[in-house]
Protein backbone atom coordinates (compact mmCIF):
# COMPACT_ATOMS: atom_id res chain seq x y z
CA UNK A 1 0.00 0.00 0.00
CA UNK A 2 0.99 3.67 -1.04
CA UNK A 3 1.27 5.79 1.89
CA UNK A 4 -0.48 8.63 1.29
CA UNK A 5 -1.87 11.02 3.10
CA UNK A 6 -5.74 12.28 3.17
CA UNK A 7 -6.40 15.46 4.57
CA UNK A 8 -9.82 14.70 6.07
CA UNK A 9 -10.37 18.37 7.13
CA UNK A 10 -12.83 20.66 5.53
CA UNK A 11 -11.38 23.14 2.96
CA UNK A 12 -12.70 26.32 5.54
CA UNK A 13 -10.43 24.53 8.19
CA UNK A 14 -7.31 23.71 6.01
CA UNK A 15 -7.30 26.94 4.66
CA UNK A 16 -7.14 28.31 8.63
CA UNK A 17 -4.54 26.28 9.32
CA UNK A 18 -2.82 27.27 6.14
CA UNK A 19 -2.68 30.82 6.87
CA UNK A 20 -2.10 30.22 10.92
CA UNK A 21 1.39 28.14 9.25
CA UNK A 22 2.19 31.54 7.17
CA UNK A 23 1.43 33.94 10.16
CA UNK A 24 3.72 31.95 12.23
CA UNK A 25 6.25 31.65 9.82
CA UNK A 26 6.18 35.63 9.25
CA UNK A 27 6.27 35.60 13.15
CA UNK A 28 9.26 33.50 13.12
CA UNK A 29 11.01 35.68 10.45
CA UNK A 30 10.24 39.17 12.31
CA UNK A 31 11.62 37.97 14.99
CA UNK A 32 15.00 36.27 13.58
CA UNK A 33 15.25 39.77 11.06
CA UNK A 34 14.51 42.05 14.70
CA UNK A 35 17.26 39.74 16.62
CA UNK A 36 19.80 40.37 13.68
CA UNK A 37 19.28 43.48 13.37
CA UNK A 38 19.58 44.50 17.40
CA UNK A 39 22.58 42.00 17.41
CA UNK A 40 24.71 43.95 14.56
CA UNK A 41 23.51 47.25 16.58
CA UNK A 42 25.34 45.66 19.52
CA UNK A 43 28.57 44.85 18.03
CA UNK A 44 28.56 48.03 16.05
CA UNK A 45 28.56 50.00 19.55
CA UNK A 46 32.16 49.07 19.95
CA UNK A 47 33.27 50.94 16.71
CA UNK A 48 31.13 53.63 17.58
CA UNK A 49 32.91 54.54 20.69
CA UNK A 50 36.50 53.90 18.85
CA UNK A 51 35.46 56.47 16.37
CA UNK A 52 33.79 58.92 19.12
CA UNK A 53 37.07 59.10 20.76
CA UNK A 54 39.24 59.55 17.86
CA UNK A 55 37.68 62.21 16.37
CA UNK A 56 37.95 63.72 19.87
CA UNK A 57 41.57 63.15 19.89
CA UNK A 58 41.94 64.77 16.18
CA UNK A 59 40.30 67.75 17.18
CA UNK A 60 42.25 68.11 20.05
CA UNK A 61 45.44 67.55 18.07
CA UNK A 62 44.06 69.94 15.64
CA UNK A 63 43.09 72.93 17.83
CA UNK A 64 46.80 72.57 19.39
CA UNK A 65 48.06 72.66 16.43
CA UNK A 66 46.25 75.93 15.44
CA UNK A 67 47.19 77.35 18.69
CA UNK A 68 50.85 76.35 18.36
CA UNK A 69 51.08 78.05 14.75
CA UNK A 70 48.77 81.48 16.09
CA UNK A 71 51.40 82.02 18.76
CA UNK A 72 54.90 81.29 17.79
CA UNK A 73 54.18 81.04 13.53
CA UNK A 74 51.83 83.63 13.43
CA UNK A 75 54.14 86.68 13.51
CA UNK A 76 56.86 84.77 11.07
CA UNK A 77 54.00 83.84 8.74
CA UNK A 78 52.76 87.48 8.26
CA UNK A 79 56.21 88.82 8.42
CA UNK A 80 57.35 86.38 5.38
CA UNK A 81 53.74 87.03 3.28
CA UNK A 82 54.51 90.54 3.60
CA UNK A 83 58.05 90.49 2.59
CA UNK A 84 56.55 87.74 -0.76
CA UNK A 85 54.14 90.18 -1.22
CA UNK A 86 56.25 93.19 -1.80
CA UNK A 87 58.88 90.52 -4.30
CA UNK A 88 56.04 89.69 -6.11
CA UNK A 89 55.08 93.55 -6.98
CA UNK A 90 58.72 93.82 -7.49
CA UNK A 91 58.65 91.19 -10.07
CA UNK A 92 55.67 92.44 -11.36
CA UNK A 93 56.81 95.78 -11.95
CA UNK A 94 60.01 94.52 -13.41
CA UNK A 95 58.22 92.45 -15.99
CA UNK A 96 56.50 96.08 -17.32
CA UNK A 97 59.36 97.47 -17.17
CA UNK A 98 61.97 98.05 -20.10
CA UNK A 99 65.31 96.19 -19.91
CA UNK A 100 68.88 97.24 -19.39
CA UNK A 101 69.65 96.10 -22.73
CA UNK A 102 67.28 98.37 -24.40
CA UNK A 103 68.25 101.50 -22.40
CA UNK A 104 71.88 100.80 -23.31
CA UNK A 105 71.63 100.55 -26.48
CA UNK A 106 69.25 104.06 -26.82
CA UNK A 107 71.83 105.36 -24.92
CA UNK A 108 75.46 103.93 -27.40
CA UNK A 109 73.19 105.13 -30.14
CA UNK A 110 73.57 108.63 -29.26
CA UNK A 111 76.21 110.58 -30.83
CA UNK A 112 79.34 111.41 -29.16
CA UNK A 113 82.04 112.24 -30.31
CA UNK A 114 85.38 113.00 -28.04
CA UNK A 115 83.46 110.98 -25.65
CA UNK A 116 84.78 107.43 -24.17
CA UNK A 117 82.01 105.27 -22.48
CA UNK A 118 83.59 102.52 -19.89
CA UNK A 119 80.90 102.24 -17.32
CA UNK A 120 77.13 101.38 -17.51
CA UNK A 121 74.84 101.16 -13.80
CA UNK A 122 71.01 100.93 -14.40
CA UNK A 123 68.59 101.04 -11.99
CA UNK A 124 64.93 99.94 -13.21
CA UNK A 125 61.55 102.05 -12.46
CA UNK A 126 59.32 100.53 -9.71
CA UNK A 127 56.63 102.18 -8.51
CA UNK A 128 56.71 105.82 -7.73
CA UNK A 129 60.74 105.61 -8.50
CA UNK A 130 61.87 106.64 -11.94
CA UNK A 131 64.67 104.58 -13.46
CA UNK A 132 67.95 105.67 -14.32
CA UNK A 133 71.03 105.16 -16.18
CA UNK A 134 74.35 105.92 -14.66
CA UNK A 135 77.24 106.78 -17.44
CA UNK A 136 80.62 107.00 -16.63
CA UNK A 137 83.45 107.97 -19.06
CA UNK A 138 86.39 110.77 -20.11
CA UNK A 139 85.67 113.51 -22.24
CA UNK A 140 88.61 115.27 -24.23
CA UNK A 141 87.13 118.44 -23.96
CA UNK A 142 84.42 120.55 -21.86
CA UNK A 143 82.65 121.30 -25.23
CA UNK A 144 82.80 117.17 -26.43
CA UNK A 145 80.76 116.50 -22.28
CA UNK A 146 78.85 119.78 -22.81
CA UNK A 147 77.23 118.82 -26.49
CA UNK A 148 76.98 114.66 -25.12
CA UNK A 149 75.32 116.20 -22.06
CA UNK A 150 72.27 118.18 -24.64
CA UNK A 151 72.15 115.15 -26.55
CA UNK A 152 71.57 113.19 -23.64
CA UNK A 153 69.01 115.34 -22.02
CA UNK A 154 67.14 115.87 -25.59
CA UNK A 155 67.04 111.95 -26.39
CA UNK A 156 63.61 110.79 -26.29
CA UNK A 157 64.38 107.82 -23.53
CA UNK A 158 65.51 110.60 -21.20
CA UNK A 159 63.64 112.83 -18.79
CA UNK A 160 66.84 114.61 -17.88
CA UNK A 161 70.80 114.16 -18.06
CA UNK A 162 72.31 115.71 -14.57
CA UNK A 163 76.11 116.11 -14.67
CA UNK A 164 77.82 117.78 -11.32
CA UNK A 165 79.24 121.03 -12.75
CA UNK A 166 82.61 119.93 -10.83
CA UNK A 167 82.86 117.89 -14.20
CA UNK A 168 84.08 120.98 -16.10
CA UNK A 169 86.50 122.06 -13.86
CA UNK A 170 89.36 120.95 -16.39
CA UNK A 171 89.65 121.71 -19.81
CA UNK A 172 90.56 118.32 -21.55
CA UNK A 173 90.97 114.62 -20.74
CA UNK A 174 87.80 114.90 -18.48
CA UNK A 175 85.87 111.73 -15.92
CA UNK A 176 82.73 112.11 -16.12
CA UNK A 177 79.60 110.32 -14.29
CA UNK A 178 75.96 111.43 -15.79
CA UNK A 179 73.06 110.32 -14.71
CA UNK A 180 70.02 109.87 -16.93
CA UNK A 181 66.50 109.78 -15.40
CA UNK A 182 64.76 107.68 -17.80
CA UNK A 183 61.71 108.85 -19.13
CA UNK A 184 58.17 106.62 -18.36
Amino acid sequence: MQNEFTNLLPSKRQSALSRDYFVRLAVVGTVLFSILTLASTVLLIPTYVFLANSVGAKEARLAHIKSTLSSEGESTLTARLTALSGNAAILTALAHAPSASDGIRAVLAVARPGITLFDFSYTPAFGTNTGTIVISGRALTRDALRKYQLALSSAPFARSADLPVSAYAKDSDIAFTITVTLAP
